[in-house]
């Protein structure tokens, strides 16, 4: 439902107004205030598209109006047309600077001001579909689209600020790298789509073992970092065994193909003093990670050292 919101104080016009919208169906709604203060009230309590306001009117006038629009949460994103006979060049500069999206000159042809209307409609849409349009590209960035696990950008820098944060208040921290065993085997035998749906069951069960504050993302094509905060080696070996317990217990179910068994192998490092960046303890836990692999897979590691 697409509403507009006039405002102004000539009876006249508003009437004017209305006989040339309400032909072009461009609107649901015609929402109509006889003064600025009235004007308000409505943009706080409508959910209004756009506004044509008429600039000159006693008490709160059309550019009072546009400053204190904010008060309604969003408001600054709703276009502003000011209707105006005002030939003052410097305040209609001043208004658009302000935030109004459009000014038109009084009298004006009711076919401008409808072509005005729908090109801002128009705009707002656009804008709305490209904020949507950012605002998933962001969550994407942040989620695998396989696993539904973290991305590993997002695993990355949410390491860096754990590793601060262990440094700053010596707190434990560890992270798990893990690898699935023999994976090659399960997308050259069945697929890409069966092994994407093993790598789901994978990630499903390691959900399920993990804390609100713990933080798995997938960091390869089979390999997955997690972050433990306030956890230390011990409780992140117990953890890593349960997954990999788990795991080598379950016959994965995948479509149009018999159970699938995998296993994991996984390598543990805690945070050091001595570590000067999150990307040492990555290493740490990598190379503990290759250690398992090297000692026949299906097992935990610990990094050395730690």
């Amino acid at each position: 439902m697409t509403t507009i919101l006039v405002i102004d104080d000539s009876d006249l016009q508003r009437a004017e107004t209305r006989r040339a919208l309400e032909p072009t169906g461009l609107f649901d709604r015609i929402l109509e205030a006889a003064d600025g203060l009235a004007g308000l009230r409505l943009l706080l309590a409508e959910a209004v598209d756009v506004v044509l306001c008429d600039l000159e009117m006693p008490g709160l006038d059309g550019e009072k109006l546009l400053r204190v629009r904010d008060a309604r949460s969003g408001a600054g994103e709703i276009p502003f047309l000011f209707l105006t006979a005002s030939a003052d060049t410097e305040r209609k500069v001043r208004l658009l600077e302000d935030g109004a999206c459009d000014t038109v000159t009084k009298p004006c042809h009711p076919a401008e001001l409808i072509a005005r209307l729908r090109l801002h409609l128009k705009i707002k849409r656009l804008q709305s579909e490209l904020r949507e349009k950012n605002q998933m590209l962001a969550k994407e960035s942040m989620t695998d689209a396989v696993t539904g696990l973290r991305s590993r950008r997002y695993v990355t820098e949410v390491l860096a600020i754990e590793v601060l944060r262990a440094r700053r208040y010596r707190l434990p921290l560890t992270v798990m790298m893990a690898d699935l065993d023999h994976f090659k085997r399960v997308n050259d035998r069945f697929g890409h789509p069966v092994g994407d749906t093993v790598l789901r069951r994978v990630s499903d069960l390691l959900r399920g073992l993990l804390r609100a504050t713990d933080v798995a993302g997938r960091f390869g094509g089979e390999e997955f970092l997690v972050i433990l905060p306030q956890t230390d080696r011990e409780g992140a070996v117990t953890l890593a065994e349960r997954w990999r317990q788990s795991l080598e217990l379950t016959a994965l179910e995948a479509p149009g193909t018999k159970r699938i068994r995998t296993t994991v192998s996984i390598g543990v490092a805690e945070f050091m003093a001595q570590m000067a960046r999150a990307d040492e303890l990555v290493r740490a836990a990598d190379e503990a990670l290759y250690t398992a692999k090297a000692n026949g897979r299906n097992r935990v590691e610990v990094a050395s050292g730690v």
